[in-house]
């Protein structure tokens, strides 16, 4: 399924089989819920927001070629694909959080997978400001530059890997090893 749209588009109740290709020159929302089996890519523009919080979505891969502020949820696990983000990404999922592209993103990033789901955003190129994790399990993060932790509980091990300075910018609370 391919929509453009000249201004902002709202997605309604939705299940694609296949892939799912949003294009707008304004805000990207839900207000129903969206099921894609396939890959979702959405085009917002840098300047405009892509807020896809429904509780029961279901996304396999989203990728979010350009959008300022975004938020999306999914009912279980979710895989991030390559993504430009000008604002904040905020991810809830109900399972694990992981990355087939590369993550770009200009603001800070939140990340809420749950106590028992890992978060593994470890694509070597992927370049964050400053990464929040809110409930996750296992935690592996990677930037290709310089990277802050913001208030994170991590209920297992977190491991950083950067090519700059790792600082916190908030307490992190880690029950297993941090490497």
């Amino acid at each position: 399924v391919i929509l453009v749209d000249t201004n902002g588009i709202d997605l309604g109740t939705s299940t694609v089989s296949g892939t799912l290709a949003v294009t707008a020159s304004g805000a990207v929302t839900d207000s129903g819920t969206l099921v894609v089996t396939g890959t979702t890519t959405v085009t917002a523009g840098a300047s405009n927001d892509v807020t896809l919080n429904e509780a029961a979505n279901d996304f396999s891969t989203i990728g979010i070629t350009s959008g300022k502020d975004v938020t999306l949820v999914d009912t279980n696990a979710i895989d991030l694909g390559t993504s430009t983000i000008s604002g904040d990404l905020n991810v809830t999922a109900g399972g694990a959080v992981t990355d087939s592209g590369t993550l770009i993103v200009a603001g800070t990033t939140t990340i809420t997978a749950g106590a028992g789901n890992d978060v593994t955003l470890n694509q070597a190129a992927n370049d964050f400001n400053t990464v929040g994790i809110t409930s996750a399990r296992d935690v592996i993060l990677v930037d290709t530059n310089g990277i802050d932790l913001g208030t994170s509980t991590v209920s297992g091990t977190l491991a950083v890997t950067a090519s700059g300075a790792v600082t916190d910018s908030g307490t992190l609370v880690v029950t297993g090893t941090t490497t």
